[in-house]
This record gives C-alpha cells, structure tokens and sequence, in this order.
C-alpha cells in the first residue's frame, strides 16, 4: 500500500523554480505513486505570479497534500502553503505577511500609462494574495489589510488561531520512506 512521498523545498519563489517543483511533483507521482505528498517547506518568497501559480497547481494534485514549516515561511511562500488541506509547523517556525514590493531599476522612468498599469497589477497582486489567505485561513479582509501594512513575523500562537496551521509538531520522515531534496539552480 502506497504512503506519503516527502519533499524538501527551502528556495525561493519564482518562475525558474517554481516550473522545477511542478516537473519534480509530475516526476515524484509517476515513480513513487504516493497516496500524499508531504512537504518539508521553508521559503522567503519571492514572485507573486510563479506563487499564485503554485498554489493552483498544488491544489489541482492528485494527491492530498501536506505543509510542514521547518523554519519561515514569508510573504508569496504563505500563499504557496495554504494550497495544502493540512498544514503543520516545526516549533520555533515564523510567518511573515506584508503587502507587495516592486522593483525598479536604477534610473528607471515611466510614463503616466506605465505607472497606472504598475499599479493596477500591484492592486490586482495584493488581491489575489489578499483572497487566497481569507479563503484559506480565519483571517479577515479588515485584519489582512492591517497585517499586510505591518509587514511583521507572526509566531505559531497567531499561525494556530487563525487557521495558517492546525499543529505544531517537528518534521519527522519516516525511515525508508520516499524523500526528495528539492534543490534547484
């Protein structure tokens, strides 16, 4: 009978690795046929879009699967990990919600169209972020928006009571269990 596969991610969230963990997913479910996969997760973040995009993969699986914090989980990674239905954390783990960040290059200009359409995908970024976290957690719209302007960590007492965790417990793979590093350039 078929048991959980375990996976560690420790990387961050964007284009290049986000299609990697979707190949190792394909790879892992046609070699090992597990009845779940279990992820040993930690990430600072990175792109909204390669993250909105995980989280609709992992919830589209086959297969049930599982998050573990094993350390931080920051800004996009939350989204990431909410696509699981059970969700757990290592003591001492951390998540940290803040608002969206953009980039420009040094000496960069922009016309007037050019920063209302940055700030149209900025709005449309924190929205889906914002709907994702209230679908997923007991989070409200009014406490997210105050959380996502104080950009702070939040311990495992706030992860418990608002549904970003149902368990702290440590990460523990079973011996000879199906286990993947996940580790992309």
């Amino acid at each position: 009978m078929p048991g959980p596969t375990y996976l560690a991610y420790y990387d961050q969230i964007n284009d290049s690795k986000a299609r990697s963990l979707m190949a190792a997913c394909a790879e892992v479910l046609a070699s090992t046929q597990p009845d779940r996969l279990y992820f040993l997760f930690s990430s600072l973040g990175g792109s909204v879009d390669a993250g909105v995009a995980l989280f609709n993969f992992l919830r589209a699986l086959p297969v049930p699967v599982t998050m573990h914090n094993t350390g931080s989980v920051d800004s996009i990674a939350n989204v990431v990990f909410l696509a699981a239905d059970e969700r757990f954390a290592n003591s001492h783990s951390t998540f940290l919600l803040h608002g969206v960040q953009w980039g420009f290059g040094q000496g960069a200009q922009l016309s007037r169209a050019q920063l209302q359409e940055t700030m149209s995908r900025f709005s449309a970024d924190e929205a889906r972020m914002a709907g994702i976290i209230t679908d997923r957690t007991s989070i409200t719209s009014q406490e997210l928006e105050s959380l996502l302007l104080q950009g702070e960590s939040k311990d495992l007492a706030f992860a418990l009571s608002k549904g970003l965790i149902h368990g702290v417990k440590e990460a523990k793979i079973p011996v000879g269990a199906p286990f993947f590093a996940l580790n992309f350039a």
